[in-house]
């Protein structure tokens, strides 16, 4: 499932990037916002799995992951109400494919690597 999301994931980045070079900078920002948004009900659809189910350690790692998804959040959703500070949405996207680049690390090179 992970290796179909991933490429999406690619071609929302490169074409958000697209879209902003091309001058629409609003439509820009707010698709920025859909990644970050997918990572947080990622996140909160596994812990609601709970401890019991999902391990305790699992579990405390879901709920530091989740604050980091939330920061992103809410940088991009900054960038999104803020569309004509151009450095705030690269920053935001500049993120955004740090986090795409560890998602494509952990999706196709885990295995091969470790």
């Amino acid at each position: 499932m992970a290796s179909l999301v991933v490429p999406f994931v690619i071609a929302l980045l490169i074409a958000i990037a697209v879209v902003h070079a091309t001058g629409r900078r609003a439509f820009a920002c707010w698709l920025l916002v859909i990644f970050p948004a997918a990572l947080c009900g990622a996140c909160l659809m596994d812990l609601a799995r709970g401890p019991a189910q999902l391990g305790e350690g699992a579990f405390k790692s879901d709920q530091k992951q989740l604050l980091y998804c939330l920061a992103l959040l809410a940088l991009s959703l900054l960038a999104a109400l803020r569309p004509k500070s151009s450095w705030l949405f690269w920053v935001a996207w500049l993120l955004d494919a740090a986090v795409c680049g560890i998602l494509v690390y952990l999706v196709f090179f885990w295995k091969v690597f470790s």
